[in-house]
Protein backbone atom coordinates (compact mmCIF):
# COMPACT_ATOMS: atom_id res chain seq x y z
CA UNK A 1 0.00 0.00 0.00
CA UNK A 2 1.39 3.40 -1.02
CA UNK A 3 0.39 5.81 1.75
CA UNK A 4 2.15 8.83 0.25
CA UNK A 5 0.25 8.52 -3.03
CA UNK A 6 -3.06 8.14 -1.20
CA UNK A 7 -2.40 11.25 0.89
CA UNK A 8 -1.39 13.25 -2.21
CA UNK A 9 -4.56 12.16 -4.01
CA UNK A 10 -6.78 13.35 -1.14
CA UNK A 11 -4.96 16.67 -0.74
CA UNK A 12 -5.23 17.28 -4.49
CA UNK A 13 -8.82 16.18 -5.06
CA UNK A 14 -10.53 16.60 -1.68
CA UNK A 15 -12.72 19.41 -0.42
CA UNK A 16 -12.14 21.31 2.83
CA UNK A 17 -13.99 18.82 5.04
CA UNK A 18 -12.24 15.87 3.41
CA UNK A 19 -8.82 17.45 3.91
CA UNK A 20 -9.74 18.10 7.55
CA UNK A 21 -10.67 14.43 7.90
CA UNK A 22 -7.24 13.57 6.53
CA UNK A 23 -5.50 15.89 9.01
CA UNK A 24 -7.37 14.35 11.92
CA UNK A 25 -6.52 10.88 10.65
CA UNK A 26 -2.82 11.63 10.23
CA UNK A 27 -1.99 14.01 13.07
CA UNK A 28 -5.08 14.18 15.34
CA UNK A 29 -5.68 17.78 14.32
CA UNK A 30 -9.10 18.94 15.50
CA UNK A 31 -11.17 20.53 12.70
CA UNK A 32 -11.71 24.27 12.62
CA UNK A 33 -15.05 25.80 13.57
CA UNK A 34 -15.63 26.47 9.89
CA UNK A 35 -15.20 22.80 9.01
CA UNK A 36 -17.45 21.70 11.88
CA UNK A 37 -20.12 24.13 10.68
CA UNK A 38 -19.83 22.77 7.13
CA UNK A 39 -20.13 19.20 8.36
CA UNK A 40 -23.25 19.90 10.37
CA UNK A 41 -24.83 22.28 7.85
CA UNK A 42 -28.43 21.46 7.11
CA UNK A 43 -29.23 19.82 10.46
CA UNK A 44 -32.97 20.08 10.87
CA UNK A 45 -34.77 21.32 14.02
CA UNK A 46 -35.51 17.73 15.09
CA UNK A 47 -31.80 16.82 15.01
CA UNK A 48 -31.82 14.81 11.78
CA UNK A 49 -30.64 15.50 8.25
CA UNK A 50 -32.46 15.27 4.94
CA UNK A 51 -31.37 12.58 2.47
CA UNK A 52 -30.69 13.20 -1.21
CA UNK A 53 -34.00 11.55 -2.08
CA UNK A 54 -36.31 13.67 0.14
CA UNK A 55 -35.17 17.23 0.85
CA UNK A 56 -37.92 18.09 3.36
CA UNK A 57 -37.66 14.93 5.48
CA UNK A 58 -35.38 13.93 8.35
CA UNK A 59 -33.88 10.56 7.48
CA UNK A 60 -32.47 7.94 9.83
CA UNK A 61 -29.97 6.81 7.21
CA UNK A 62 -28.76 10.33 6.38
CA UNK A 63 -28.37 11.10 10.08
CA UNK A 64 -26.30 7.95 10.67
CA UNK A 65 -24.06 8.94 7.76
CA UNK A 66 -23.49 12.40 9.28
CA UNK A 67 -22.64 10.81 12.63
CA UNK A 68 -20.08 8.62 10.90
CA UNK A 69 -18.48 11.72 9.35
CA UNK A 70 -18.42 13.42 12.74
CA UNK A 71 -16.75 10.44 14.37
CA UNK A 72 -14.04 10.52 11.71
CA UNK A 73 -13.28 14.12 12.69
CA UNK A 74 -13.00 13.24 16.37
CA UNK A 75 -16.38 14.80 17.22
CA UNK A 76 -18.06 12.66 19.85
CA UNK A 77 -21.12 12.56 22.06
CA UNK A 78 -20.28 15.88 23.71
CA UNK A 79 -20.73 17.82 20.47
CA UNK A 80 -24.13 19.64 20.51
CA UNK A 81 -25.05 18.58 16.97
CA UNK A 82 -24.15 14.97 17.77
CA UNK A 83 -26.29 15.07 20.93
CA UNK A 84 -29.24 16.34 18.91
CA UNK A 85 -28.74 13.65 16.28
CA UNK A 86 -28.59 10.86 18.88
CA UNK A 87 -31.76 12.20 20.52
CA UNK A 88 -33.45 12.20 17.11
CA UNK A 89 -32.56 8.55 16.53
CA UNK A 90 -33.72 7.57 20.02
CA UNK A 91 -37.11 9.23 19.50
CA UNK A 92 -37.65 7.39 16.24
CA UNK A 93 -37.07 3.89 17.65
CA UNK A 94 -40.12 1.60 17.58
CA UNK A 95 -41.39 -0.23 20.66
CA UNK A 96 -39.92 -3.53 19.42
CA UNK A 97 -36.43 -1.97 19.19
CA UNK A 98 -36.36 -1.52 15.42
CA UNK A 99 -36.18 1.52 13.14
CA UNK A 100 -37.89 2.30 9.84
CA UNK A 101 -38.12 5.42 7.75
CA UNK A 102 -41.56 7.03 7.84
CA UNK A 103 -44.32 5.54 5.68
CA UNK A 104 -44.90 8.94 4.08
CA UNK A 105 -41.65 8.59 2.11
CA UNK A 106 -42.22 5.01 0.93
CA UNK A 107 -42.55 6.02 -2.73
CA UNK A 108 -39.30 8.03 -2.65
CA UNK A 109 -37.03 5.91 -0.47
CA UNK A 110 -34.28 3.78 -2.06
CA UNK A 111 -34.27 0.01 -1.35
CA UNK A 112 -32.05 0.26 1.73
CA UNK A 113 -34.42 2.74 3.38
CA UNK A 114 -37.84 1.57 2.19
CA UNK A 115 -40.38 1.41 5.05
CA UNK A 116 -42.17 -1.91 5.38
CA UNK A 117 -39.24 -3.87 3.89
CA UNK A 118 -37.54 -6.27 6.33
CA UNK A 119 -34.10 -5.88 4.73
CA UNK A 120 -34.29 -2.08 5.07
CA UNK A 121 -35.63 -2.35 8.62
CA UNK A 122 -32.75 -4.59 9.69
CA UNK A 123 -30.15 -2.36 8.04
CA UNK A 124 -31.53 0.79 9.66
CA UNK A 125 -31.86 -0.94 13.03
CA UNK A 126 -28.26 -2.13 12.91
CA UNK A 127 -27.01 1.30 11.79
CA UNK A 128 -29.01 3.34 14.31
CA UNK A 129 -28.29 0.78 17.02
CA UNK A 130 -24.56 1.08 16.40
CA UNK A 131 -24.50 4.85 16.88
CA UNK A 132 -26.62 4.62 19.99
CA UNK A 133 -24.27 1.95 21.33
CA UNK A 134 -21.31 4.25 20.65
CA UNK A 135 -22.78 7.63 21.64
CA UNK A 136 -26.03 6.95 23.53
CA UNK A 137 -26.87 5.78 27.05
CA UNK A 138 -27.24 2.11 26.09
CA UNK A 139 -30.93 1.37 26.61
CA UNK A 140 -31.96 1.94 23.00
CA UNK A 141 -28.94 0.00 21.76
CA UNK A 142 -29.85 -2.96 23.97
CA UNK A 143 -33.36 -3.04 22.53
CA UNK A 144 -31.92 -2.82 19.02
CA UNK A 145 -29.54 -5.71 19.76
CA UNK A 146 -32.43 -7.84 21.00
CA UNK A 147 -34.54 -7.12 17.93
CA UNK A 148 -31.65 -7.96 15.60
CA UNK A 149 -30.92 -11.22 17.41
CA UNK A 150 -34.59 -12.20 17.10
CA UNK A 151 -34.27 -11.93 13.31
CA UNK A 152 -31.21 -14.17 12.89
CA UNK A 153 -31.89 -17.01 10.44
CA UNK A 154 -30.92 -20.64 10.90
CA UNK A 155 -27.97 -20.12 8.56
CA UNK A 156 -26.49 -17.61 11.02
CA UNK A 157 -27.14 -14.37 9.18
CA UNK A 158 -29.68 -11.58 9.04
CA UNK A 159 -31.94 -11.39 5.99
CA UNK A 160 -31.09 -8.72 3.44
CA UNK A 161 -27.98 -6.66 2.88
CA UNK A 162 -24.46 -7.88 3.61
CA UNK A 163 -23.54 -4.62 5.35
CA UNK A 164 -26.30 -5.23 7.88
CA UNK A 165 -24.23 -8.16 9.15
CA UNK A 166 -21.18 -6.11 10.14
CA UNK A 167 -23.23 -3.26 11.55
CA UNK A 168 -25.12 -5.75 13.73
CA UNK A 169 -21.84 -7.44 14.68
CA UNK A 170 -20.59 -4.04 15.84
CA UNK A 171 -23.68 -3.53 18.02
CA UNK A 172 -23.38 -7.00 19.53
CA UNK A 173 -19.65 -6.70 20.15
CA UNK A 174 -20.01 -3.33 21.85
CA UNK A 175 -22.74 -4.78 24.08
CA UNK A 176 -20.82 -8.04 24.65
CA UNK A 177 -23.43 -10.27 22.97
CA UNK A 178 -20.90 -12.77 21.68
CA UNK A 179 -23.10 -15.58 20.38
CA UNK A 180 -24.98 -13.66 17.65
CA UNK A 181 -21.81 -11.73 16.82
CA UNK A 182 -19.86 -14.91 16.13
CA UNK A 183 -22.66 -16.23 13.97
CA UNK A 184 -22.62 -13.33 11.50
CA UNK A 185 -18.83 -13.01 11.64
CA UNK A 186 -18.51 -16.54 10.29
CA UNK A 187 -20.81 -15.60 7.43
CA UNK A 188 -18.85 -12.42 6.72
CA UNK A 189 -15.53 -14.23 6.64
CA UNK A 190 -16.86 -16.49 3.88
CA UNK A 191 -17.97 -13.48 1.82
CA UNK A 192 -15.08 -11.02 2.22
CA UNK A 193 -13.75 -11.61 -1.29
CA UNK A 194 -16.99 -10.27 -2.77
CA UNK A 195 -16.75 -6.88 -1.05
CA UNK A 196 -15.83 -3.64 -2.82
CA UNK A 197 -13.13 -1.45 -1.22
CA UNK A 198 -15.73 0.88 0.31
CA UNK A 199 -17.42 -2.04 2.02
CA UNK A 200 -14.18 -3.60 3.24
CA UNK A 201 -13.37 -0.23 4.83
CA UNK A 202 -16.86 0.09 6.29
CA UNK A 203 -16.61 -3.37 7.85
CA UNK A 204 -13.22 -2.60 9.41
CA UNK A 205 -14.12 0.85 10.74
CA UNK A 206 -17.43 -0.39 12.16
CA UNK A 207 -15.90 -3.25 14.09
CA UNK A 208 -12.90 -1.20 15.19
CA UNK A 209 -15.21 1.55 16.49
CA UNK A 210 -16.98 -1.15 18.51
CA UNK A 211 -13.59 -2.05 20.08
CA UNK A 212 -12.77 -5.17 18.06
CA UNK A 213 -9.00 -5.71 18.20
CA UNK A 214 -6.86 -4.60 15.27
CA UNK A 215 -5.35 -8.10 15.30
CA UNK A 216 -8.72 -9.78 14.87
CA UNK A 217 -8.53 -12.37 12.02
CA UNK A 218 -11.58 -10.99 10.21
CA UNK A 219 -10.18 -7.46 10.23
CA UNK A 220 -6.75 -8.69 9.15
CA UNK A 221 -8.17 -10.55 6.15
CA UNK A 222 -10.30 -7.56 5.17
CA UNK A 223 -7.28 -5.24 5.46
CA UNK A 224 -5.18 -7.47 3.22
CA UNK A 225 -7.87 -7.43 0.54
CA UNK A 226 -8.21 -3.67 0.89
CA UNK A 227 -4.47 -3.07 0.49
CA UNK A 228 -4.48 -4.95 -2.81
CA UNK A 229 -7.35 -2.84 -4.18
CA UNK A 230 -5.39 0.45 -4.24
CA UNK A 231 -5.09 2.06 -7.69
CA UNK A 232 -1.82 3.14 -9.27
CA UNK A 233 -2.37 6.85 -8.50
CA UNK A 234 -3.03 6.14 -4.81
CA UNK A 235 -6.82 6.17 -4.77
CA UNK A 236 -9.33 3.49 -3.96
CA UNK A 237 -12.15 3.61 -6.51
CA UNK A 238 -15.79 3.86 -5.53
CA UNK A 239 -18.46 1.67 -7.06
CA UNK A 240 -20.66 4.80 -6.95
CA UNK A 241 -18.47 6.72 -9.39
CA UNK A 242 -15.45 9.08 -9.40
CA UNK A 243 -17.17 11.74 -7.27
CA UNK A 244 -16.88 9.38 -4.28
CA UNK A 245 -13.24 8.36 -4.81
CA UNK A 246 -11.83 10.77 -2.22
CA UNK A 247 -14.33 9.61 0.39
CA UNK A 248 -13.57 5.96 -0.32
CA UNK A 249 -9.82 6.63 -0.19
CA UNK A 250 -10.19 8.34 3.18
CA UNK A 251 -12.23 5.40 4.45
CA UNK A 252 -9.60 2.96 3.22
CA UNK A 253 -6.74 4.88 4.85
CA UNK A 254 -8.59 5.02 8.15
CA UNK A 255 -9.40 1.32 8.02
CA UNK A 256 -5.78 0.41 7.28
CA UNK A 257 -4.52 2.73 10.00
CA UNK A 258 -6.85 1.07 12.50
CA UNK A 259 -5.31 -2.25 11.48
CA UNK A 260 -1.79 -0.90 11.92
CA UNK A 261 -0.99 -0.81 8.20
CA UNK A 262 -0.91 2.92 7.44
CA UNK A 263 1.60 4.64 9.67
CA UNK A 264 2.29 8.25 8.78
CA UNK A 265 5.26 10.03 10.33
CA UNK A 266 5.57 13.36 8.49
CA UNK A 267 3.44 15.96 6.71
Amino acid sequence: MDLEKAVSFIRREGNEVERARLDYLLIDKRPSRKVVAQLFAGQRPDGGWAPFWAEDYSSLDATCFRLAQAEQLGLGAGEPAVKQAIAFLARRQAVDGSWQEDKTVADMAPPWARPGDIAATLYLTANCGLWLALFGDGDEALRAAGYLQSQLGEEGRLPGFLHTQWLAAGVWHKLKSREPEQSVRAYLENNLADLAPSNLSWLITTLAAASVSANDPLLSKAASLLERAQEEDGRWSSEDGPAQNVHVTLEALRALQLCGRARYTAI
